[in-house]
């Protein structure tokens, strides 16, 4: 915690978007930098403080996440969205969760972002000043201007392409520029503009007509040559299809209803020529970064299977590329894609993507088919070709950050120690001879073999595999210093190192063995669309103990011989109250808990007594209040203390409902922290979960005992205190410190309302002034029993008074307890 809040000291602490800002307690924004061009790893701050990732793949969320902790370690916080009942990646420091299927849809977006901006006081204070940045990774929607214009509006910090250019740049605008520039394109019909308008595929009637209207325009062509279906809003293979018989209606209607069917929208739609189709139509795949208007040194080569989806991507230096193209070809290619990123005034990372091949006369062409506006899967099979005059490698998503920010384009060196660099995709499936693969189901706890020097960079997202996101589990980085070696790195990478899945094996790493052996793959003479045609593809995967063992011998102790036997699946907490906590979250996420006086004292917009002055008019109205003690004593008993498990939603429950009830306050504390150490779960975890934005948290502390069963001397507790009020203030204010009274008000009391008149020692007074003096405001307690008499009580609260005008405050409010449920407890006794 001292390191975090060392971080965080001198930032500007901002408000949240509904509480009145006081000018002397709060900085403004800095303003965009117009410092010179640096790469990411020489800039001496991070651009900005928060990252909100926005992907629903585990693998792309987890490479925004490595090259933001490569660069700059913890220094900028990051927040991963995912949809309900999914766990975020491991190094995320929290998390926003959406509903399922939601992705894309902005307004719920907002939806549950206004809401964890009432929750987290951190996020609220960098959004209101735009110091978040949404990082879509690489998606459809990272490269939708629609998208980048919806951002903007919540307040965040959009890193992609500006929205003008970026439309310019979509498939179709690209393809016109290219005709504009002189660039080759493949001839091109368009179907429906990016701007159509919206057709409403629930109606069958609508739907109908729509891909009518498209069947009709690709007939009227009269075109006979095989070309493609493709959506602007495609990618990844999807949005894409083949039309060997454009003139033939039947195949142009499953070909126009798959496009349609596959993005859900009509907009932004065209055919497309498909190259050398009377040579031999083979072709490679080159792309061609350009970082604003500057292209990237060497060029990278994909290879993909039949239904367009990549498989490997590989980077060559400008030495190496002659291998697959001729180098005056290469060098008009990028001449070619700078004048295209600058007449369509691309203004950070993007991608131009080419086909390259030898028509009927054997003469080599090169033809551009589209430009990414985002960072790609595979960049890094480019960025370590690179280094800045410092020899730090590019990493991509930090330099996306660097040009949000206002930084330029740096220059960039070729790499000393990579000519030739792999990225390879890491899947769970078993491809066929048309590279189509059959995924296999399973659960990913890391990666089985040794690790190679050769690898530079590889990431896998634990946890269970997606088919509906992204298949893709993670990557391996390769380098070497020539094509052969390359092949002959990742042939032992795949035998070596595979992924260590619960679940069935598959043949995919044994496939790619067989790739990289193949003697025309290793000759280069593998064209990018036939991968896996001239390889001998794995019938079934190895079968080794362990997969026995997963197969065949764990289902039977499981489930039994029979259905309904084995061990017992329904194990605390059920499925039903997973499903139960799931539904009531749901409903929570949709309705802000209202501000209050506490949130602006908590925040530091209003002193403690403006707080109490308006907590005394609420009672007044109300004719008292109530203290919440869920879930203290609703689970504590039941459930062996599981309370802190659902101190959270708990909490969020009596922000929303209870305070509209009248509540004034949500008990958390002791039994919370107990079952927390006992799991070994952190208690300043569980204490931050339990800081209510609208009300106080009131924590019972039992003395000179806190929140154990030891006893503790003042120079255990003195700091104890003094950490727990920095938690709590940083909670609410970020960096500012405990200069102000803290709004950590914990219930303190002494089981025998110990005082010795003699020696005047009193446990509850000592710990009291010890809160006290960490700037906390604790609530002392009167323990209530028959034995003691009225007179003890009025000396009590008399000294109670004297330790809160010692440290200038003036005492507001006591607690009466009872210590137990004994027959003495009773209305009339205590009255």
């Amino acid at each position: 915690f001292p390191k975090r809040l060392a971080q965080l000291a001198g930032r500007a602490r901002v408000a949240g978007p509904t509480c009145r800002i006081r000018p002397q307690l709060f900085q403004a924004a800095q303003q965009r930098s117009k410092t010179g061009s640096i790469s990411a790893p020489l800039a001496p701050e991070p651009p900005f403080p928060t990252v909100v990732v926005y992907n629903q793949s585990k693998h792309a969320t987890n490479s925004v996440l490595a090259d933001i902790r490569a660069v700059w370690g913890s220094r900028v916080r990051v927040i991963q969205t995912l949809e309900e009942g999914n766990q975020r990646l491991p190094g995320m420091d929290a998390a926003l969760y959406v509903r399922p299927k939601s992705w894309g849809d902005l307004d719920h977006f907002k939806e549950r972002l206004d809401f964890m901006c009432t929750q987290d006081h951190e996020l609220a204070r960098h959004r209101s000043s735009r110091q978040v940045v949404f990082m879509p990774g690489w998606s459809a929607f990272a490269e939708s201007a629609e998208a980048a214009v919806g951002v903007e509006a919540l307040n965040l910090v959009w890193p992609g392409t500006e929205p003008k250019a970026s439309q310019g740049l979509e498939k179709i605008g690209f393809k016109r520029i290219c005709e504009a520039v002189g660039a080759p394109t493949p001839p091109f019909t368009v179907l429906s503009e990016e701007d159509a308008p919206k057709v409403d595929l629930t109606d069958p009637d609508a739907k109908e007509a729509c891909v009518k209207e498209f069947i009709d325009k690709v007939l009227k062509m009269n075109f006979h040559e095989k070309g493609l279906i493709k959506s602007i809003h495609g990618g990844g293979g999807k949005g894409t299809a083949h039309l060997t018989h454009p003139d033939k209606e039947p195949e142009v209607r499953r070909a126009v209803e798959k496009v349609v069917t596959e993005m859900n929208r009509t907009d932004g739609i065209y055919f497309e020529q498909r190259v050398n189709t009377k040579g031999d139509g083979r072709f490679y795949q080159i792309e061609l970064e350009v970082d604003g208007e500057t292209v990237a040194e060497g060029g990278r080569f994909v290879w993909f299977n039949s239904a367009l989806q990549k498989v490997v991507e590989i980077g060559l230096n400008d030495d190496k590329i002659t291998m697959f193209m001729p180098a005056d070809l290469y060098q008009k290619s990028r001449k070619w894609a700078g004048d295209i990123a600058k007449m369509g005034k691309n203004n950070t990372r993007a991608t131009m993507e080419a086909l390259v091949f030898q028509n009927e006369t054997g003469e080599f062409e090169c033809t551009f088919i589209e430009c990414n506006r985002r960072p790609q899967v595979e960049n890094e099979a480019l960025a370590l070709l690179q280094r800045d005059d410092k020899g730090h490698r590019r990493y991509t998503f930090a330099e996306l950050m660097m040009r949000a920010k206002g930084y330029p384009a740096p220059q960039f060196e070729p790499a000393t120690d990579a000519n030739v660099v792999l990225h390879a995709r890491w899947l769970h499936g078993n491809p066929d001879s048309h590279g189509k693969i059959t995924y296999q189901a399973g659960n990913i706890l890391g990666m089985n073999g040794p690790r190679l020097d050769y690898i530079k960079s590889e990431l896998m997202a634990p946890g269970e595999i997606s088919f509906t996101s992204d298949p893709q589990l993670g990557k391996a980085v390769i380098t070497a210093d020539s094509w052969e070696e390359m092949c002959d790195n990742a042939a032992e990478y795949f035998r070596l190192r595979t992924p260590a899945v619960m679940g069935a094996a598959s043949t995919y790493a044994q496939t790619m063995y067989n790739l990289f052996t193949s003697p025309k793959f290793r000759a280069g003479k593998t064209a990018s669309n036939e991968t896996f045609a001239h390889i001998d593809i794995p019938d079934h995967p190895a079968r080794s103990v362990l997969t026995v063992l997963k197969e065949q011998v764990s289902p039977v102790i499981v489930n039994g011989y029979r259905k309904g036997e084995g061990i017992d699946p329904d194990r605390y907490p059920t499925k039903s109250v997973c499903a139960g906590l799931e539904e009531l979250t749901d409903k929570l996420a949709t309705s802000a808990p209202e501000i209050t006086a506490f949130t602006c004292f908590a925040r530091g917009e209003a002193t403690y007594e403006q707080y109490v002055g308006d907590l005394k008019l609420k009672l007044e109205k109300q004719g008292g209040g109530w203290v919440t003690v869920a879930p203290r004593d609703t689970c504590q008993q039941g459930n062996d203390s599981e309370s802190a498990a659902i101190s959270n939603i708990s909490r969020i429950n009596a922000e929303v409902w209870a305070q509209k009830a009248g509540c004034v306050g949500y008990e958390t504390g002791g039994a919370q922290y107990q079952a927390g150490l006992i799991r070994g779960f952190d208690p300043a975890t569980i204490l931050r979960l339990g800081l209510p934005y609208n009300m106080p948290a009131h924590s019972l502390q039992r003395s000179q005992y806190v929140n154990g069963l030891a006893e503790l001397t003042p120079e255990i507790r003195r700091p104890l205190f003094e950490s727990t009020a920095e938690i709590v203030a940083q909670h609410y204010r970020g960096a500012g410190g405990t200069d102000s009274w803290v709004p950590w008000q914990p219930y303190n009391f002494h089981a025998g309302n110990f005082y010795c008149e003699k020696t005047g020692y009193s446990p509850q007074d000592d710990t009291t002034l010890e809160l006290l003096d960490a700037k906390c405001l604790p609530m002392p307690n009167w323990v209530f029993s028959p034995k003691f008499p009225l007179e003890a009580l009025k000396k009590w609260t008399e000294r109670q008074i004297d330790i809160f005008e010692k440290k200038g405050l003036a005492l507001q409010q006591l607690r009466i307890k009872n210590p137990g449920q004994g027959v003495g407890w009773t209305a009339d006794t205590l009255w």
